[in-house]
């Protein structure tokens, strides 16, 4: 190989890192400004509230003590921003938008700015006041557990037993879900299926699911409403990962 040809080769390889590096640097000083802004409306729109115990036996449980999250402020600085999602013992704490579509907040923050990082966001063919019977929130998967990073966690048996409900904080209310099954699945796969022709037709949709979970929650859903939160698998584009969860408590904040 001649020098010449040994000098073009090192150009290159120097030009492709110095692209890499400028990709890194990029995604990472964006995800850092989405963190700063998201940590910025936490203390100003959270606050701690604890809800009333169900029994003696699950009164020291994580699932029953919340947050309230001043929603109608954060509609003020966002109207496709629809609820709060909030894990306790996670570090899932996001706004839950909604857009007209499924791409837009892939790439947005809750701001509307675009940034790598994106936003929780509801399946834009649900019904934001979370009646439907089942319900689609996506997130990106990210290497810091930002956004639906963690969810990656629930796939070992003590990390998900220790971390059962998913509270959805709407205003004045929070809805309470408790985990019921873990797996991968297809991007297309039925798992995404918004519309049922019957109660029956349901059932056996939620019967399916519980059978698909990799990490035993011990819980069976009946006909509840729920949600299925939904993120990329690192290996493989077509695959997602889910979690989904039945509805067990809705509580009215107000009156607590």
């Amino acid at each position: 190989m001649s020098k010449k040809i040994r000098i073009i080769i090192l150009i290159i390889a120097i030009g492709m890192f110095c692209v890499s590096a400028y990709g890194l640097i990029t995604t990472l000083y964006q995800e850092h400004v989405a963190n700063r802004e998201l940590q910025r409306i936490r203390d100003a729109m959270i606050t701690e509230n604890p809800l009333p115990d169900h029994n003696e036996t699950e009164q020291e449980e994580p699932g029953f003590s919340t947050i309230s999250v001043d929603i109608d402020a954060l509609a003020a600085i966002n109207r496709d921003i629809i609820a709060w999602i909030y894990i306790p013992g996670a570090p899932v704490s996001y706004p839950v938008l909604q857009g007209r579509d499924n791409h837009f907040y892939l790439t947005h923050t809750f701001d509307r700015r675009h940034n790598v990082l994106g936003s929780i966001f509801m399946d834009h063919r649900n019904n934001a006041d979370f009646e439907d019977m089942h319900t689609i929130i996506y997130g990106h998967d990210t290497r810091n557990d930002m956004m639906f990073g963690s969810l990656k966690r629930f796939k070992e048996q003590a990390y998900a037993d220790e971390r059962r409900y998913i509270h959805i904080i709407r205003s004045g209310e929070v809805l309470i879900y408790e985990i019921f099954a873990i797996y991968e699945t297809l991007a297309t796969s039925d798992t995404y299926t918004l519309q049922f022709a019957t109660e029956e037709a349901f059932a056996d949709y939620l019967q399916e699911m519980a059978s698909r979970t990799i990490v035993d929650m011990g819980v069976l859903p009946g006909t509840e409403r729920i949600i299925t939160l939904s993120t990329c698998t690192p290996n493989n584009r077509d695959m997602r990962l889910v979690v989904q969860a039945k509805l067990v408590d809705v509580y009215d904040l107000r009156n607590i």
